[in-house]
């Protein structure tokens, strides 16, 4: 019925929680059938007949049958009258489990948890595979270790809390703008398999990899027919046609397209999340380029061998080469959202680079990484740009289209996040141009937004944005890169200090369950094992 509650049948009996395991016997022997992860992946059905056995992995249901599960914007997607939903180019996957000898108790155990290889994590991170980190337990990680850990409590206890199950939902986390299904906004599977490599704990390795799977099955677009392009046709322009491997990023059902846009319109402007604007930014399609994430990815088919996986990084790269390719797509540069648009498909390159190690690959970041670097101002060091409404809100909506101008400059966590791409694609390739990029971005970000007194940066280069401060991840490692890399004295104290207050602050408050929890979490794991790493070993001389 749902994650809750469970009945039978063509007999009495209910309960709450099916292990969703059966055994057939038929006088020759015992086979034993176990669905991995049966309840959370709701609703599924086990049938039995006379001559049958069968597991139901969408069983029909009675139009209603789930009308109490709310809200309508979590769920309903999934259902319409007697029968679902789904999206041309999902690609859902289920581990069904079968053992010869039965013990259908003992065998949903094994799948549910099945036993994986640890590496010693000491020997692990000294491959260098997982950046510049450090394992847990060594030297000065004790405490660090105690924080990372309760954020991921903090997050699984929001999943379990919130209730963030479902056929097409297990995996995720639920809340972004307290509407969306997060889509791993901030590369959560990135954040909890690295947690693996360095505790050696299988808790995380379970944890990132259905995270990791959820991504690759249902928020990528792996098959396009005609309807599908019909529906994308609203938001398609010249310089980005529909093709295979191009990821939804956060939003309603996932992957848009179950009700009228004019509804989920009025839902972003009921709840306030359209901070004034009539026409919000709807998150419907899978054309930003600004929220692909495989690095989590990349490690879980590197972990596992998993072919979809690799199947599935290897059409996200063919469909984003292309952009970089064929001259039409212009956003990797030139407007005030593309820094997020530039760093995050670098980052993207990377995690495909690990996997496929490929000329045209790094062919790809490089033009990427040209486009930030031809745009970065040379007398401040960062990148200038006409602040959007929301990043700016001093010029009223009408008054922009008066020609009135808001403040100038970005968001610093778009800046932050064009960094972090910069400083993966030096790693790979040593183009000597990215240190002294990289500090001078640094001092325009911290000259433009940090705050001193307030230990934080503040949203935007609008001074209005410093009604409060943040100590983002991706800010953090975008400091971590230059520091690193530049050796700064004054540079390293500003991360230092920012990150005092957050370390302080999430001891004192930790995470509570809440919608959005997951990007919280994403968003503060994000860097932070390297910046623990550099405070600890890091050499500044």
């Amino acid at each position: 019925m749902d994650d809750e509650n469970f009945r039978m049948e063509g007999m009495t009996g209910k309960g709450s929680k099916a292990p969703g395991w059966m055994e057939v016997r038929d006088g020759k022997g015992t086979l034993a059938i176990a669905l991995k992860d049966f309840w959370q992946q709701w609703p599924k059905s086990l049938q039995v007949s006379r001559h049958t056995a069968a597991l139901g992995l969408f069983p029909s249901f009675q139009a209603g049958a789930f009308a109490h599960m709310g809200p309508w914007y979590k769920h309903d997607y999934l259902f319409e009258d007697d029968h679902y939903r789904i999206r041309e180019g999902q690609t859902r996957r289920w581990q069904i489990w079968c053992d010869l000898s039965g013990e259908g108790e003992r065998l949903v155990k094994s799948a549910n948890r099945p036993l994986i290889p640890v590496a010693d994590p000491v020997q692990a991170i000294a491959t260098g595979e997982w950046g510049v980190i450090a394992a847990a337990g060594t030297k000065g990680m004790d405490e660090y270790d105690k924080w990372a850990e309760g954020l991921f409590e903090g997050y699984c206890r929001s999943i379990r809390e919130q209730r963030d199950y479902g056929a097409m939902n297990w995996g995720d986390w639920f809340g972004e703008r307290g509407v969306n299904w997060g889509n791993h906004e901030y590369d959560t599977p990135l954040t909890i398999l690295t947690q693996f490599a360095r505790t050696g704990d299988p808790a995380y390795f379970y944890a990132g990899a259905l995270a990791a799977r959820h991504t690759s099955e249902v928020d990528v677009v792996h098959s396009l027919n005609d309807d599908l392009k019909k529906y994308f046709s609203r938001w398609e322009r010249p310089q980005y046609t529909s093709h295979t491997g191009m990821v939804h990023e956060h939003s309603i059902g996932h992957v848009g397209g179950f009700h009228p846009v004019d509804k989920i319109r009025e839902l972003y402007v009921s709840k306030g999340i359209s901070a004034g604007n009539p026409n919000p930014y709807l998150c419907l399609d899978p054309y930003n380029l600004g929220h692909i994430w495989t690095q989590g990815m990349a490690y879980y088919y590197l972990l596992t061998g998993d072919p979809w996986v690799k199947e599935t990084l290897e059409r996200i790269s063919n469909n984003l080469v292309r952009l970089t390719e064929d001259g039409l797509y212009k956003s990797f540069k030139g407007t005030d959202h593309s820094g997020r648009v530039n760093g995050w498909t670098m980052l993207a390159f990377a995690g495909i680079y690990k996997v496929n190690p490929a000329p045209r690959v790094l062919k790809a970041m490089q033009f990427i990484a040209e486009e930030a670097l031809v745009e970065q101002n040379a007398r401040s060091g960062g990148w200038m740009y006409r602040l959007p409404w929301g990043h700016c809100n001093c010029v009223s909506l009408e008054d922009r289209k008066k020609g009135i101008t808001p403040h100038v400059g970005e968001a610093g966590f778009i800046t932050s996040v064009r960094l972090n791409g910069l400083g993966r694609y030096y790693q790979l390739t040593g183009d000597k141009r990215i240190p002294n990029s990289l500090k001078r971005a640094v001092d325009n970000l911290n000259n433009d937004t940090w705050h001193d007194h307030l230990s934080g940066w503040r949203y935007t280069s609008c001074p209005a944005t410093a009604r409060s401060v943040s100590q983002p991840g991706v800010t953090i490692m975008a400091l971590v890169n230059s520091v690193s890399i530049n050796k700064d004295g004054e540079q390293l104290r500003v991360l230092k200090k920012a990150w005092d207050f957050r370390f302080k602050d999430l001891l004192e408050n930790p995470l509570t369950t809440r919608p959005g929890l997951g990007k919280t979490y994403s968003a503060t794991m994000y860097g932070a094992p390297e910046a623990m790493n550099l405070f600890i070993n890091g050499e500044m001389d």
